[in-house]
């Protein structure tokens, strides 16, 4: 038996979902701990791309059962358009999903909340944080409410009373929330019967000794206590969302893995310190397909900033790391990584002490010599150029975690273990 954690160690975006993908060979259950339909995982197999939103990455391999925990917020809409995709790939769900009773629901009321003030910090749009809020308010709805439709039609009509008496949308936005209403109560209905007591079924896959994958989404710098608060996402990406939205103890985890990109993105509003508003940035935002997976927005791109790195791998203890996308630095004469940050004439000791003032730091670089290869066909690490295999020792000092993995492309097949 097993337990392994996958966790994004930037601000999302890492290529978390090609990983869990790979590492699903041997595994029985993927669990998904937090997040809902604002995380985007995309994997590619041979000529198919998946984009995944709610489902986690082991659906796409034949008798994983796939655990939406109760850290969740559902989208029973977007859901229902997932499995739609899945069956059209001939991907069978059946009996494989399996959705925590206590995982609160995203309704047409959050989704028009959030299009109502969401733009302030660049959210998804996908009602994700009014969500959590109605959450943390008490008033949310969630997934065993699906179990008795009409009574969750009224609950959607009490939270619509509610949200129209307080002012949280305008009655533009309340055109097209009937035809929304109806959509989202057949997709509850739809998806009813997926829902499980899923503690019960971790512990007890625990007892019967089979390997758990968990699965994270977003990254560590948007965890809405440990990142750049408040260009956040609402739930705790880092490794204390696992307890919390899996009901998993900790100490059973016996496998910390935090991906990371070769060098840094950001989707949305915040501080970036390494960000390259240059030819260089655009260069890898090109050469990266820097999209978002869920908002269809460029990501902003940047040189590796090694202090918000190491911060990731203090708070989620990570026992090693995955270095994705190394290939998109293949033509650059030579790359930057930032090893320190200064504010005015002062060394800041940590990512921690200017979180709260990101914005008013100044990243300090070293310079590191390119390796103007093709690495994407290699298929073994002793195959990477020199330069190549110096730069990922250098991250790895300088993150003081080990480098398991890189990646070199987008297929499973490349990827070299070091």
């Amino acid at each position: 038996m097993s337990v392994t954690a996958v966790i994004g160690g930037q601000w999302g975006d890492e290529g978390k979902g090609k990983i869990v993908d790979l590492l699903c060979k041997d595994v029985d259950i993927v669990a998904r701990y937090q997040g809902g339909a604002n995380a985007g995982h995309t994997i590619q197999i041979n000529d198919n791309t998946f984009v995944l939103h709610q489902v986690p990455s082991g659906i796409l391999h034949h008798g994983v059962t796939c655990v939406l925990g109760s850290g969740m917020v559902i989208d029973p809409s977007a859901l229902a358009e997932e499995l739609d995709t899945l069956a059209a790939h001939n991907i069978d769900t059946d009996g494989r999903i399996q959705i925590s009773y206590g995982a609160h629901i995203v309704t047409p009321i959050h989704k028009a909340m959030d299009r109502a003030t969401g733009h302030i910090i660049g959210t998804t749009g996908r009602g994700i944080g009014p969500a959590y809020s109605d959450k943390a308010r008490r008033i949310g709805i969630r997934a065993v409410d699906m179990l008795d439709i009409g009574q969750l039609g009224q609950y959607v009509l009490k939270r619509l009373k509610l949200g129209i008496q307080q002012g949280e949308f305008n009655q533009e936005q309340l055109k097209d929330l009937h035809g929304e209403v109806e959509t989202f109560l057949y997709a509850a209905h739809r998806v009813a019967p997926m829902l499980a007591d899923t503690i019960a079924i971790l512990h007890q896959a625990l007892a019967d000794d089979k390997n758990i994958l968990i699965e994270g989404a977003q990254g560590v710098l948007l965890d809405v206590d440990l990142g750049t608060y408040p260009y956040v996402t609402s739930s705790h990406p880092s490794v204390g969302g696992i307890s919390t939205g899996l009901g998993l103890p900790l100490q059973k985890i016996d496998r910390l893995v935090g991906v990371f990109k070769a060098y840094t993105t950001r989707v949305g509003s915040g501080p970036f310190p390494t960000e390259l508003d240059d030819e260089i940035g655009k260069i890898l935002q090109n050469k990266g397909a820097e999209v978002g997976a869920t908002t269809g927005r460029p990501r902003r791109c940047g040189w590796f900033d090694a202090v918000a790195a190491r911060y990731a791998c203090q708070v989620n203890g990570f026992t090693e790391v995955i270095l994705t996308k190394l290939d998109v630095l293949d033509k650059l004469d030579t790359i930057k990584v930032c090893t320190a940050y200064e504010m005015g004439s002062k060394s800041v000791p940590g990512f921690s002490a200017a979180a709260h003032s990101l914005e008013q730091v100044t990243p300090i670089y070293e310079e590191l010599p390119g390796w103007k290869t093709d690495t994407t066909g290699l298929k073994s690490v002793k195959q990477l150029p020199t330069e190549a295999r110096r730069y990922i020792r250098r991250l790895e000092e300088l993150m003081a975690t080990p480098i398991s993995q890189v990646s070199i492309g987008a297929e499973r097949s490349q990827t070299l273990a070091l």
